[in-house]
């Protein structure tokens, strides 16, 4: 069914996707490359929403801005309709799962898709008022019944809804990030936060990892950033000795060592052999309660996947205590998983290898480390150095495809989704990866 939606608002089928750039430079937002009546609509988690204390508590869905515009120019019902039941049926599947769900979209979108459609968690920002939206009479009701199915409504500053009075109080405030004027932002956020203590904020759009911390420091309580995390920080710090030893013994199990092999590099970091013997003899993985006393034992129970996907997560627990460290490690390890999931899907032989350059792709920002220093322990997969090192190579497109959905280019996402089966299949794994990730650093 979405499948089928998504050819009817995309149209033809889509330009090739752009090459991408060498490495060490970001990928520049360039002209659509689909025709302007291509309308792609969000129908899977976009970008994760960090909370002031930096861990994810729920994801952004978007229409792009330019599709939204164009929607609203032509006056299309179907297809306006069509997007908004897409953006909050998938907004209901995460906001059940106790998470944040936002989007911004227009009040008469929201009216004709009836309170029915909400739910709490949901956070809807009102866009700006256009020639579609619903006499200026009867916004105070429609508010009044959208707040009462759970949700919470807000607006920009200065965009009070035609209809409220100009006093009238959001739930939220929203931000949107420009690129070069963030510390003019960051100094706006202090002043709202000063003057409206109890008024949340939301600021999407930031352009990385530093400067969505700058906004959390200042107090605010939702913030999505764009992020590359091949960028390598402004000061690298060596790796500790026990994340070498991790990144050693994942490259063990990625070349599928001997088992002996893989059973002497965990007896060689005593911490390491505790915490997996810790694990496997936890309730949920061993209910019966029989003592598992050895590594051998361990490693045989685990299997080599499981092993591997837990050392991962090891891995990733040792990053470098920072305002959003929680975020990023959520973040790698959805990345990860992504990559997998969508090698599996187009079948390719060396899914697992996929895992790691997803994995691989986020060390440098994970653990605040040079890419070079972050890779010489793993023995990655030729295609994978190739597209991290050097942006060559057909890997090169997962890491294209990850960066456009993380930017929000909706539009461009759609044409590089036709390579992995297109974007509602895409997004679909997507939020399969964030779930992934969710449980993993839960456990």
């Amino acid at each position: 069914m979405l499948r089928r939606l998504f050819h009817r608002l995309l149209g033809r089928p889509p330009a090739p996707p752009p090459p991408s750039p060498p490495r060490g430079q970001r990928r520049e937002p360039g002209a659509p490359s689909l025709p302007p009546a291509v309308l792609p609509v969000a129908v899977g988690a976009h970008r994760p929403l960090v909370s002031t204390k930096g861990a994810i508590v729920g994801f952004e869905f978007r229409i792009a801005d330019a599709a939204l515009q164009r929607l609203r120019e032509r006056a299309d019902p179907a297809a306006a309709a069509a997007g908004t039941t897409a953006v909050l049926a998938a907004m209901r599947l995460t906001a059940q799962r106790g998470q944040v769900a936002f989007s911004e979209l227009p009040a008469g979108w929201l009216a004709r898709a009836g309170h029915e459609a909400l739910q709490p968690g949901m956070h809807i920002a009102l866009a700006a008022r256009g020639t579609d939206d619903p006499p200026a009479a009867e916004l105070p009701g429609l508010l009044a019944a959208w707040r009462g199915a759970g949700a919470s409504i807000g607006w920009r500053p200065g965009a009070t809804p035609d209809g409220l009075p100009p006093e009238a109080r959001p739930d939220f405030l929203l931000f949107h990030a420009i690129d070069g004027a963030i510390a003019a932002l960051i100094d706006v956020l202090r002043s709202q936060r000063t003057a409206d203590p109890a008024l949340p904020l939301v600021v999407l759009d930031l352009p990385g990892i530093d400067a969505l911390e700058a906004a959390l420091f200042v107090g605010v309580n939702l913030a999505a950033c764009s992020l590359d995390g091949s960028l390598e920080p402004k000061e690298a710090r060596a790796l500790p000795a026990q994340v070498q030893q991790l990144l050693r013994l994942m490259s063990r199990l990625a070349r599928d060592a001997d088992t002996a092999e893989v059973v002497a590099a965990i007896k060689a970091d005593v911490g390491l052999s505790y915490r997996l013997l810790r694990q496997l003899n936890s309730a949920a993985l061993n209910p019966n309660g029989d003592e598992l006393g050895s590594i051998e034992q361990a490693v045989a129970l685990l299997g080599r996947n499981e092993l591997y996907r837990w050392v991962s997560v090891l891995l990733v627990r040792q990053a470098p205590a920072r305002p959003a460290s929680s975020a990023l490690q959520s973040m790698a390890l959805a990345r990860a998983r992504f990559f997998e999931l969508l090698a599996e899907a187009r079948g390719e032989a060396a899914a697992g290898a996929l895992f790691t350059m997803g994995l691989a792709s986020m060390l440098p920002q994970l653990l605040q480390a040079r890419l070079d220093d972050a890779l010489a322990s793993l023995q990655l997969h030729p295609q994978a150095a190739a597209a991290l090192l050097d942006r060559e190579g057909p890997w090169t497109a997962y890491l294209t495809l990850a960066e456009v959905l993380d930017e929000g280019d909706l539009v461009e996402g759609a044409a590089l989704a036709e390579a992995f089966g297109g974007l509602p299949q895409v997004l679909s794994l997507s939020a399969k990866a964030w779930l992934f990730a969710s449980q993993a650093t839960k456990a």
